[in-house]
């Protein structure tokens, strides 16, 4: 097996769905803006699906820690932790990983 097929043999059906529902708003988010630099966009979870109250923030910061998507808070630099205070709001993208974790893990379910 490869790494994105055991990690995709360990998601849970409803972290999948969060991952897929990250990849496609990611993807419409690029696909309609004109801007090339890529770095400079992402979704936050009300762009997957989430309301109030819902998981969505949960479930998509737990797929950051597992290397499937990158996050940070509004107004700062991937990867790069804020000094001083700042907006509570992170955004996320997919990762390359994660991509490929959800193409195994479509490829499993088959």
């Amino acid at each position: 097996m490869t790494d994105a097929a055991e990690i995709a043999a360990r998601l849970t059906e409803i972290d999948a769905e969060r991952l897929a529902d990250l990849v496609a708003a990611y993807d419409t988010l690029v696909t309609m803006t004109f801007f090339g630099d890529q770095d400079l966009y992402g979704v936050a979870p009300i762009d997957c699906g989430g309301t109030n109250g819902s998981d969505h923030s949960y479930r998509l910061t737990k797929l950051a820690r597992m290397g499937l998507a990158d996050h940070r808070k509004r107004g700062y630099d991937w990867g790069k932790a804020p000094t001083r205070g700042y907006r509570g709001s992170k955004i996320y993208r997919p990762t390359a990983l994660g991509r490929a974790v959800l193409t195994a893990y479509h490829e499993e379910m088959k």
